[in-house]
């Protein structure tokens, strides 16, 4: 009688591994591009929403300050110039209305050349500005009180 056959699992032959060296570094070199490109994409946006802001708070800071009884167009100019100082050299400029004692509102504008203050913008907006304005009404109303 013949004996059963006992089934031995068979040994399966895996593939040698293919030489992959440099494999990760050429990865890189085409994924390093485009990351590169997005991550300065992003700060050159945080930049331009920073002097964004900065003018709006620049133009609106003198705007209040040029609003109160005896202010100048001076005082507001100074003002402006004080608080874009701070983080943008030079490239913008800051024009006043007219005040005089008569005036019932405040017009105050701020403009920044983003040539001046952007690091890649311009090579791609050559002409770009950023201008905020704030209006508001003047306090020079001295009807209340009448001193003697």
């Amino acid at each position: 009688m013949r004996q059963p056959k006992i089934n031995r699992p068979r040994r399966i032959r895996t593939p040698r591994p293919a030489d992959r060296r440099g494999a990760a570094m050429v990865e890189f070199a085409v994924v390093a591009n485009v990351l590169f490109l997005v991550i300065f994409t992003c700060c050159e946006f945080a930049r331009m929403n920073m002097v964004r802001n900065l003018t709006q708070d620049a133009a609106y800071f003198a705007a209040r300050q040029a609003i109160v009884p005896g202010a100048t167009a001076a005082d507001a100019e100074v003002e402006a110039e004080r608080l874009m100082s701070s983080m943008v050299g030079e490239g913008y400029t800051v024009s006043v209305a007219e005040l005089g004692e008569n005036s019932e509102e405040v017009s105050v504008t701020v403009s920044v050349d983003l040539d001046e203050v952007a690091f890649f913008t311009s090579m791609f907006m050559p002409s770009a500005t950023i201008e905020s304005t704030a209006r508001m009404r003047t306090e020079r109303y001295a009807g209340f009180y009448q001193p003697d």
